[in-house]
């Protein structure tokens, strides 16, 4: 049987009649135009240096013209065989670049291959796919993906079909009551999962984005950067022996706080999942800093008026050599492939590397040392200089010094030594928080965070209503016989921005959201019901973040307090886990909340005094390193050394049992207590320590910060403790 023959004027997909040598193979056969509208990466398309078939005397072989058939293929194989030109193919169709931007010209130019926006021009549709072309965005929007799926059946059952069912699922059953979810196509129900993936496209979605012309500056961008200033490889001829790794791209959107777009960002990534231990890498680890640090210097910069910076590394990793040990090699990047079977030797740590964090890390490290700051013995990622602070997050560098002249000093001193970086500004916007001053005070907002997860949980609608607080005074079990999710909204995804924001500055809904997140993996409706009660509570105070007014005071308040078998009673009561205590706490530096923890307790409490115990010795091992950061902060801030001295610690207890036993001297146990000893000796050590000057003081439970932590408080009591936390 003979291929469909194609319109008029319009290359064929594969044809007989192209030019032949006198073996009857195709004059060159080694450019290969990557699929246009696939959402996979190379590891799924057929790899450029993969022999073609050899022509039969009818036609293209069976074997292309009917892969699954011909070696029970699926449907995948089809199109992705047939998106392969021959040199006379792509010559008959050049004249179509004539028409595209300079910034396409210059890519075909250098790599030897159109750009994707016009790979397939002039190529005849596939009899598999038929005319019309389905991609994520348009069976994300049908009506069998919204909400749920209980009318999908009579839709079915009266004889209307979606289109999809036409194109990715052409054996579907003559009996459409017969039709069950197991029988849809895999991409039906992903597709559900892409309705939010606008700001980090795949690189189909990308480059058939309205956005494509962005997006492909963007990968051109990244392309010079990395061949042309960074040298980060060099192309070498392909061996057996070689272990090559596949690569991807990797999008992003950067925004502004307020939601508005930043930057379009293409990443030339490397697939670091397929790298073996003791061939490709070795060492991975890799700091981090702690957001305690950010809000301690964020306090101490206020106080003392200093002037910030937000720098911004170009392809940072890629900045770090690899070891003489490393030797990587990797394939050329879709969208972008060079003449012959060659492959990427790395001679830089390229994103997606295992290791590429660790070299960075090392690498910038060195710089800054001898820049003349020296890190932090309690936090790695903090340097401290004589009048100047950096913060290093990865690539984001935040810098505080006296004058912007020292600033500027460093900067150019980093970009001298070979290092692109740039100044963005001050620090407000840093990792995605909007820092607005007033006078003496900071506020902390991620107004467009809350609002993507408003939206997330669906309630975007005026119809739904702000709540006063974020929990009810009642603990979330587990609901083990309770209704199922109705799957309306990704519920993983609503907790991963929940975190990321209630760590960042929103203690006020640090309880709600980890009793939420306990459920990450097996969620119910009631816990779907807590989740968008969360989200009711933030549409109510969207325009509402943590205000921090540092006092003259220098003294640091630790508020720890706990909720003794909270969930006892209302879980199953031969589930050990609904006996355990819930320790709650936050900490003030100058009046300011810098840290605020809520956890389930590791082991069980035998009383209330136990639990209260295990939550005061849990915040202290929190509270005397962050004393130690501020007191390491306050030379390179400008306040003189009595200033240090004069630091103290108050920790606020309101359990008068715990708070007897940790003051009794000499120190002792009692039968009641013996079990615990361990944290006990730990905690009185460090108090009896006058290095420390750590002060307990009896509190009352009404003023007491941590209960915010611990339970779900009425409305009366949350909203007084928060003003007293938060300034709101």
């Amino acid at each position: 049987m003979d291929p469909p023959s194609a319109p008029e004027g319009v290359l064929p997909s594969t044809s007989p009649a192209l030019p032949q040598t006198s073996e009857g193979v195709p004059p060159d056969t080694s450019f290969s135009v990557p699929p246009i509208a696939s959402d996979h990466d190379d590891t799924s398309s057929v790899s450029a240096h993969d022999p073609l078939p050899s022509p039969t005397p009818d036609g293209p072989p069976a074997s292309r013209r009917f892969p699954s058939r011909a070696r029970g293929g699926t449907w995948k194989d089809g199109p992705a065989l047939d998106r392969r030109y021959t040199h006379g193919q792509w010559k008959t169709g050049f004249t179509c670049l004539l028409s595209l931007p300079q910034y396409a010209l210059s890519i075909a130019s250098s790599w030897g291959q159109p750009p994707p926006a016009v790979a397939n021009v002039g190529r005849s549709c596939s009899p598999r796919h038929g005319t019309t072309r389905i991609r994520h965005a348009h069976i994300a929007d049908l009506a069998l993906l919204q909400g749920d799926w209980s009318g999908f059946g009579s839709a079915i059952s009266t004889g209307s079909p979606s289109i999809f069912f036409a194109h990715l699922q052409p054996d579907l059953s003559d009996d459409p009551g017969s039709f069950t979810v197991t029988d849809v196509q895999p991409h039906i129900l992903a597709a559900k999962s892409a309705t939010n993936t606008a700001d980090n496209p795949t690189y189909g979605q990308a480059i058939n984005s309205p956005h494509a012309e962005k997006w492909w500056e963007a990968m051109e961008s990244e392309l010079t950067t990395l061949e042309s200033d960074l040298q980060a490889w060099e192309l070498v001829p392909r061996e057996p022996w070689m272990h090559v790794l596949p690569c991807t791209w990797a999008f992003r959107l950067k925004r502004f706080p307020n939601g508005l777009a930043k930057k379009f960002k293409a990443r030339f990534c490397i697939r670091g999942d397929r790298q073996i231990e003791g061939v490709d890498f070795f060492e991975t680890w890799a700091p981090v800093v702690q957001w305690t640090t950010v809000r301690s210097m964020l306090v101490l910069a206020t106080r003392m008026n200093m002037v910030s910076a937000q720098a911004d590394i170009t392809a940072a990793f890629v900045h770090a050599p690899l070891g003489p040990e490393e030797h990587i090699y990797v394939r050329q990047p879709a969208g972008f492939h060079r003449d012959g079977d060659l492959v990427l030797k790395l001679k830089k740590s390229v994103y997606g590397l295992r290791q590429s964090p660790r070299n960075f890390f090392q690498y910038l490290s060195s710089h800054l040392e001898k820049q003349g700051l020296i890190p932090s013995q309690l936090d790695p990622c903090l340097f401290v200089g004589k009048s100047m602070v950096v913060v290093v997050y990865v690539d984001d560098l935040l810098i505080y010094a006296k004058t912007d002249r020292e600033i500027d000093t460093l900067i150019s001193n980093l970009q001298a030594a070979g290092i692109c970086i740039r100044r963005e500004g001050t620090a407000e916007g840093f990792l995605g928080v909007d820092i607005v001053r007033s006078g003496s005070s900071i506020t902390l907002l991620q107004v467009g965070l809350t609002k993507r997860i408003i939206k997330s949980v669906g309630l975007c609608s005026s119809l739904s209503t702000p709540i006063g607080t974020p929990a009810e005074t009642t603990p979330l079990p587990k609901d083990v016989d309770g209704s199922p999710a109705s799957g309306s909204f990704n519920y993983a995804a609503a907790v991963g921005m929940l975190l990321y924001l209630s760590g960042h500055l929103r203690p006020d809904i640090a309880f709600a959201v980890h009793q939420c997140a306990r459920y990450t993996f097996h969620p119910t409706r009631r816990h779907e019901l807590a989740l968008i009660r969360i989200g009711r509570y933030l549409k109510g105070t969207m325009d509402k973040g943590l205000t921090m007014t540092p006092s003259s005071d220098p003294c640091v308040d630790c508020y720890p307090d706990a909720d003794f078998a909270g969930l006892y009673g209302h879980e199953d009561s031969q589930d050990p886990h609904c006996a355990r205590s819930r320790t709650g706490y936050v900490i003030l530096a100058f009046g300011c909340p810098v840290l605020w923890r809520s956890r389930l307790q590791t082991e069980i409490a035998l009383s209330t005094m136990e639990a209260e115990h295990v939550a005061l010795s849990t915040a202290c091992k929190d509270l005397f390193p962050l004393v130690a950061v501020i007191r390491e902060l306050s030379a390179a801030v400008g306040l003189d050394a009595s200033f240090a001295s004069r630091i103290h610690c108050k920790v606020h207890e309101d359990n008068v049992g715990a708070l007897t036993l940790a003051r009794l001297e000499p120190r002792r146990m009692t039968p009641r207590s013996k079990h615990y000893a361990i944290k006990y000796h730990w905690f009185r050590e460090k108090v009896a320590d006058p290095s420390h000057r750590v002060t307990l003081v009896k509190i009352d439970t009404r003023n007491q910060l941590g209960d915010l932590f611990t339970k779900g408080l009425p409305l009366v009591s949350f909203v007084h403790l928060r003003r007293l936390l938060m300034g709101w």
